[in-house]
């Protein structure tokens, strides 16, 4: 009987320590998913837009300077979640002169771009081929060289972006720098 007693009680200590012992077990964290990234703005595709700025330049006969207004059509590649590539042409009509018979009538690019975003900004270098037509002491002429810039684009609507940017032209009659605004509508978006 004391067996049987000894065992009874044996058996109900372990009853009473289990839940004391469940308490110091630890405890599994609840599992969390974590909420999906917001989706990047993609801005491949193609474009079609205006500018308006302001040049100035070294005619080689007194500076020339004068605002530019015009069209420009582009490709734009999104190749990484915030690298972009693309080829733009543009070109402007100026009023870019001076007291003698200097004047500059088109300037126009055919560059890339590379930009890096921040989702809706891009910030971007250009470069490639520059080409213009003007007149230096009644004599007109066009020709070609090259440019480099810089630019900041910011898509404020899914298919509307605007953006600065500067741009500097070596062609063999002068050297050129602008600064335009401009605004492209984004197809396909």
């Amino acid at each position: 009987m004391k067996k049987f007693l000894l065992s009874g009680v044996a058996i109900a200590a372990l009853f009473a320590a289990a839940p004391a012992s469940a308490a110091d077990m630890p405890v599994r964290a609840p599992q969390y998913k974590a909420a999906p990234l917001a989706p990047v703005f993609n801005w491949t595709g193609f474009y079609v837009g205006g500018h308006v700025g302001y040049g100035w330049a070294d005619s080689g006969v007194g500076d020339v300077d004068g605002f530019l207004g015009g069209l420009q059509v582009g490709y734009n590649w999104q190749f990484s979640r915030n690298w972009v590539f693309g080829l733009e042409a543009d070109i402007s009509g100026t009023d870019m002169n001076n007291a003698t018979p200097a004047h500059i009538d088109y300037l126009g690019t055919v560059r890339a771009r590379l930009g890096y975003t921040w989702d809706r900004v891009m910030v971007y270098g250009t470069g490639g081929l520059a080409y213009a037509r003007g007149s230096v002491a009644g004599i007109h002429d066009s020709d070609t060289g090259w440019a480099l810039g810089a630019g900041i684009e910011w898509a404020f609507a899914p298919n509307w972006s605007a953006k600065v940017e500067y741009v500097y032209a070596d062609i063999d009659a002068f050297e050129a720098s602008t600064v335009k605004f401009g605004v492209n509508y984004r197809f396909g978006y």
